[in-house]
């Protein structure tokens, strides 16, 4: 079962100095089963689900949550997952729409 996260219980997951940690990330938990419950609502592209394609890997200071955007059929939009690596668990997701956010 797939669990969308409002706006604040997004931002309350990002803590200070969050960076892309993509090429040193290790897998918490495997998001394929989530992320296949997303595909099925159409949140994600078949493309970089089929191929297991992840766009990049975000991860606080104190390394509390992990965001894992994946690709969606619109440019500049992204579902992010939300990991609670202390807990090993998914939250849940959010739709990150930079061209809204940041006027891409």
């Amino acid at each position: 079962m797939i669990r969308e996260l409002s706006k604040e219980e997004f931002l309350q997951t990002m803590e200070s100095g969050m960076k892309d940690i993509t090429q040193d990330a290790e897998a918490v938990v495997d998001i394929w089963e989530y992320a296949g419950s997303l595909l099925a609502e159409n949140l994600i592209s078949q493309y970089g689900f089929d191929n297991r394609l992840i766009e990049a890997v975000y991860s606080g200071e104190n390394g509390h949550y992990q965001h894992v955007l994946l690709f969606t059929a619109q440019n500049n939009c992204y579902i992010v997952i939300v990991i609670d690596t202390e807990k090993r668990v998914i939250l849940g997701h959010r739709l990150l729409d930079l061209n809204e956010e940041y006027g891409i």
